[in-house]
């Protein structure tokens, strides 16, 4: 029964980047927002294990790191990200949301600001 419940343990956090950005989107979705397939960055400005898709149209990369001071740390690199367009890049816990209106999609920045409000 021990062993079961160590790899249990295990196995919940061996998938924590992955399970946080799951439920991320899951919230999305929840809260009517239309997020796409989310795919691995690679050689990403802003940390090592980030996937981007879309959002309502909006471009989003998420991140996760070893801790939330690691995000909060990485959240001025995601405004480099985001560039000279409308965009925000906040730490939500371990992880590192960073939107970008490059199609400006989102005049009011009502999607943007519902990504960050349902982030769990």
């Amino acid at each position: 029964m021990k062993k079961l419940a160590l790899i249990l343990v295990l196995a919940a956090c061996g998938s924590g980047g992955n399970a946080s950005r799951d439920a991320l989107i899951a919230a999305w979705k929840t809260g009517g927002l239309a997020p796409s397939a989310f795919t691995a960055v690679k050689d990403s400005p802003v940390g090592k294990d980030c996937q981007a898709g879309t959002v309502n149209s909006i471009d989003v990369m998420v991140c996760s790191y070893a801790t939330a001071d690691e995000a909060k740390t990485a959240q001025d690199l995601g405004l480099k990200w985001v560039g000279d367009t409308t965009g925000i890049s906040r730490a939500k816990g371990s992880l590192l949301i960073v939107a970008a209106d490059r199609k400006k999609s989102d005049p009011k920045g009502d999607t943007i600001n519902k990504l960050v409000k349902l982030a769990p």
